[in-house]
């Protein structure tokens, strides 16, 4: 039978050579790169009546007029299957395009 403590012994192991474990730069860019982003949503036509019901589990409402950032979890999804809110895509504002030619006015 194997030894259900053998996991913490080398850890131990590890700690007491002087090894670290995984460093708070690594654990950061992790995180970032597992960061699920969150939706905008409105009340779905019909459920206008819902803006002022609706509050998200982390504290967020329904604004009075308009779109809200709700986190993309459980609780929305369920809010979406029962047809309560529903995602409003954004169209994200680009930068004019500013060309790098520059004109030849021939100086005098």
């Amino acid at each position: 039978m194997p030894n259900p403590f053998s996991r913490g012994h080398a850890q131990a192991r590890r700690a007491a050579l002087g090894q670290r474990a995984v460093p708070g730069e690594r654990l950061a860019l992790m995180k970032a790169a597992n960061k699920i982003p969150p939706l905008r949503v409105v009340p779905a036509p019909g459920r206008e009546h819902l803006r002022k019901m609706l509050i998200h589990p982390n504290g967020v409402r329904l604004r009075n007029e308009g779109s809200t950032e709700w986190p993309n979890d459980r609780f929305t999804q369920r809010r979406i299957a029962d047809g309560d809110i529903q995602i409003v895509e954004v169209e994200e504002e680009k930068p004019p395009v500013v060309s790098s030619r520059r004109s030849h006015t021939p100086s005098a």
